[in-house]
């Protein structure tokens, strides 16, 4: 059985209690830093590719990225963990890449990136739902600030709009897919490490969406287009840093702390995606704010509670 341990590139030093702690903090801000910045990598990469293909380049360039620096862990691979595996591939890498660049192509990356803050919501209610979390009236309360921010997002001033609702709602069910894909970790896969789990949930989604790109007009693309070269340098990053070594990151960060931990990597995220917004002249006004701050909340509602929990027992 395979040792818990990060690639000698993230370990920086000897592990202790108190480094551990630290190591914990400083991957937290940095998955923050990265999964912040993937939003405006998507539009950057919409130059030139369509939306499938930015998702599909994703998972294919993380898998064999992951796949160069640990195949040997494919030894690892039992049959009772191909399900949660294949479902950790598809909810947390296959089905969310593709949802986030659609969202991206008709809503500004920054909205994109606060929607995405419903992470840990979601984690907390699949939670309930199918592995029996224990939640009490904070954490309820919690949840509805926090899904009321999102509607307030998709309909400011109570105003409908169509686009927004539509495309809006994509990014909320990445993030259901998410949370699934957390707990089935945290529930089922606990005995393999953050690489393993990496390499061989990727490895049911990686080989099909490699064939997915040759089948597309992508090669004619890269010949013909002016700026193709530029926009995969885009994907690249998103493949190779946003979900290879971001995931791997995060799976440590599940595995050595807990599933609401880890998934509040969300606090950061979306002031990471405004701030990249801004910089790119999207639109972000006082409604973008007010329901970030109200999803933040129902967040920090959820933890609160559940910190208040373990000091208690």
């Amino acid at each position: 059985m395979p040792t818990e341990k990060l690639p000698t590139v993230f370990t920086f030093v000897p592990m202790n209690e108190n480094t551990k702690n630290w190591q914990a903090v400083a991957l937290f801000v940095l998955l923050a830093l990265v999964w912040g910045s993937s939003f405006i990598l998507m539009k950057y990469g919409l130059q030139s590719f369509a939306y499938s293909q930015i998702g599909m380049i994703r998972v294919a360039l993380a898998f064999w990225f992951t796949f160069i620096i640990a195949f040997k862990r494919l030894r690892f691979l039992r049959k009772k963990d191909i399900l949660p595996l294949l479902v950790v591939g598809l909810c947390g890498n296959a089905i969310p890449y593709m949802l986030f660049p659609l969202a991206v192509t008709k809503l500004d990356s920054g909205l994109v990136g606060i929607l995405n803050s419903l992470v840990p919501l979601f984690t907390l209610i699949i939670g309930v739902i199918f592995y029996k979390t224990k939640v009490g009236l904070p954490s309820v309360i919690g949840i509805l600030i926090g899904l009321a921010g999102a509607v307030w997002l998709l309909m400011p001033g109570v105003e409908i709009d169509p686009t927004k609702l539509k495309y809006g709602a994509l990014p909320i069910i990445a993030t259901v897919c998410y949370a699934i894909s957390i707990n089935t970790l945290s529930a089922r896969l606990k005995h393999l490490d953050s690489l393993t789990i990496t390499l061989l949930s990727l490895l049911f989604v990686g080989v099909p969406a490699t064939i997915y790109v040759f089948t597309t007009d992508f090669v004619h693309i890269m010949q013909t287009d002016d700026q193709a070269w530029m926009s995969l340098g885009y994907v690249a990053i998103l493949g190779m840093v946003s979900s290879s070594l971001a995931v791997i990151i995060f799976n440590y960060l599940i595995k050595n702390t807990d599933p609401l931990f880890a998934s509040s990597v969300t606090y950061l995220i979306p002031l990471v995606a405004l701030i990249w917004g801004v910089l790119d002249g999207e639109n972000i006004g006082l409604e973008h704010l007010f329901g970030m701050g109200a999803i933040l909340l129902g967040v920090y509602v959820v933890n609160a509670r559940r910190k208040y929990r373990e000091k208690k027992g």
